[in-house]
């Protein structure tokens, strides 16, 4: 095998498996501690913290420091969400990251999420939002 398909190859199955790592929508075993974790007694927050521990954190990290198990094979790297606002692609309010979530960015291992609904991508753009400012 030449070494153009073994490059190949070996994109291809890195690529694999950064799609099955950060694009898990299975609903996973709820913890208590980790629902409890969240900061607030807002609803919104604890199903954003369950949403996006289940969709997010394998490349985003538990706390959003781009640290996930995920984010050494990733080019680009996923986003610090502790980054200041003006090094994200569309911003990091929650409009901009619903944008992101429907859209993913191009370019980039950021695929979008529209498969989660309106409502779910909603709530776990606001937990984004939080992440970035706490």
């Amino acid at each position: 095998m030449n070494s153009k398909k073994v490059l190949v190859s070996l994109f291809a199955l890195s690529f694999a498996f950064v799609m099955v790592a950060c694009g898990d929508s299975k609903p996973k075993e709820e913890t208590p501690a980790a629902v409890e974790s969240s900061a607030s007694a807002d609803p919104d927050l604890a199903k954003g913290e369950e949403l996006y521990l289940q969709n997010c954190s394998s490349c985003h990290g538990e706390k959003g420091a781009g640290d996930g198990a995920a984010a050494a094979a990733l080019n680009p790297k996923p986003r610090n969400y502790k980054s200041p606002a003006s090094e994200w692609k569309n911003g990091n309010t929650a409009a901009a990251v619903t944008k992101t979530l429907k859209e993913g960015i191009k370019g980039s291992p950021m695929v979008a999420y529209g498969h989660l609904g309106d409502d779910n991508i909603r709530i776990l753009a606001k937990y984004v939002e939080h992440l970035s400012k706490n």
